[in-house]
């Protein structure tokens, strides 16, 4: 798609209500989940990131490092670090 013609459906969309504007990003938002392919395992591999952090001399044991950046992710939402 030409990048004017986005260009001018988005102006288009700036005119909608709310509401309008929150069902075409919903259709949006769900057409772009069908036609989305998963990443496969040989995708991953392909993509760069794995061995992303091989030379990184401040990690050590990686898996312990991937342990705690896991127990950290799962306990930030609920606990209120302010206190």
């Amino acid at each position: 798609m030409a990048l004017d013609t986005f260009e001018k459906l988005l102006k288009q969309a700036d005119r909608l209500s709310p509401n309008e504007q929150l069902r075409l990003a919903t259709r949006l938002i769900e057409r772009v989940r069908m036609t989305a392919k998963p990443m496969r395992a040989k995708d991953l591999l392909n993509s760069g990131l794995v061995g992303i952090w091989a030379n990184r001399k401040d990690i050590g044991d990686s898996v312990s490092f991937a342990r705690k950046l896991r127990e950290q992710a799962q306990t930030r939402g609920g606990r209120n670090d302010s206190a």
